[in-house]
């Protein structure tokens, strides 16, 4: 892929949390480590935050990860034991902006940046670029790119002010379409067309909890 794409766009690598064990995850990113990826994104589960300590040394790549973490609490932990080199908290997850804050404060005091986890829709899209220009350590965020369609359905929900340019010069998706997923007023209020919702057709995420044949439950 990287001998393929314009040598001026990030390519990062999302494993989802599917390799077991720290050597082989360690092996997996070391491979990607010559391409130079943005990041190397939650090789392991997220419960035994240890290992991401583990992981990281030696680890020839940048490592990101936190989308699963709910709490200040737990990405302290994962900061304590240098488990990561990006922290993805999810602003729908963690409780909200003010959760948010403190764990990109604390985030910051270990020299530490913040990727939110963005893939919720254009409500969230619209707080997290307020957290965005508040936060020093801000780096990127990811979200769901709509189609063209539904940028202009998205656009149309928003009855507000652009932000000042210079906040949103350096979009992450080509063009700067994307952002009319999250045109904003002071103070993140908006107002909502409810009309435009009912006709929604912004790319839709959700958290599963998949299930085996047996009926019981599968890691998330």
């Amino acid at each position: 892929m990287r001998e393929a794409v314009d040598p001026t766009y990030e390519i990062a690598f999302d494993a989802h949390a599917k390799i077991f064990d720290v050597k082989s995850a360690r092996q997996l990113g070391n491979a990607t480590a010559p391409y130079d990826p943005l990041f190397y994104e939650e090789p392991l589960r997220p419960e035994n935050i240890e290992l991401y300590g583990d992981l990281n040394r030696g680890l020839n790549c940048t490592l990101a990860t936190g989308e699963s973490l709910y709490n200040r609490n737990e990405f302290l932990r994962l900061l304590q034991v240098k488990g990561a080199d990006l922290i993805q908290p999810d602003i729908c997850v963690v409780g909200g902006i003010s959760e948010m804050r403190r764990i990109a404060t604390t985030a910051e005091a270990h020299f530490v940046g913040v990727a939110p986890h963005n893939p919720m829709g254009p409500l969230a899209t619209a707080v997290n670029v307020h957290f965005a220009a508040a936060q020093q350590n801000f780096r990127i965020w990811n979200t769901a790119c709509p189609s063209a369609s539904a940028m202009s359905m998205a656009a149309r929900k928003w009855k507000a002010a652009r932000m000042p340019p210079a906040m949103l010069s350096t979009p992450t998706s080509p063009r700067t379409a994307i952002w009319n997923c999250a045109r904003i007023v002071p103070a993140g209020a908006s107002e909502m067309d409810e009309k435009a919702m009912e006709e929604d057709s912004y790319v839709h995420w959700q958290r599963r909890v998949p299930k085996r044949p047996d009926g019981s439950y599968a890691f998330a």
